[in-house]
């Protein structure tokens, strides 16, 4: 089977290619497309990617394996990201990840992640890639019991 994007994603990319001359400068949004649309990256979306930038398929694989974001294998759990950074540290993000481990591990894939950019909400995770911040365990057990 041979990936392509959707016709949604089909028509982003064209205005992407308008907003971005460069072709280097897709590769971030088009790998995050092809994530969107098949929930991880096949190496089929790699190869389509780099025909649609022209480059080596290499330099879209070393960008796909370099950020901890992009997931290159299908998942069969919902992926709960926990920030590890400075200002989630700081206010408790050691306590979310050790409440998620002991209590949802099971049922849910838990990654530690770089900074994602919302330290004044720290901590903070992301679920399915939505962000989640001010956490506090009870606050987890109530959003991933009502999901």
């Amino acid at each position: 089977m041979s990936f392509s994007y959707n016709i949604q994603n089909s028509s982003k990319i064209e205005l992407l290619k308008k907003r971005y001359p460069d072709n280097r400068a897709l590769i971030l949004p088009l790998l995050w497309l092809a994530q969107k649309q098949e929930s991880y990256i096949r190496e089929d979306a790699m190869e389509h990617i780099s025909e649609i930038v022209q480059l080596p398929y290499m330099n879209i694989y070393s960008v796909a394996t370099f950020y901890s974001m992009f997931r290159l294998e299908k998942t069969k759990k919902r992926i709960v990201e926990v920030c590890r950074t400075l200002s989630c540290e700081l206010n408790g993000s050691e306590d979310i990840k050790k409440h998620l481990d002991d209590n949802y591990s099971d049922n849910f894939e838990i990654i530690e992640v770089e900074c994602m950019g919302a330290c004044s909400g720290a901590p903070m995770c992301t679920l399915d890639g939505k962000y989640i911040e001010n956490l506090t365990p009870q606050m987890i057990d109530e959003v991933l019991n009502a999901n």
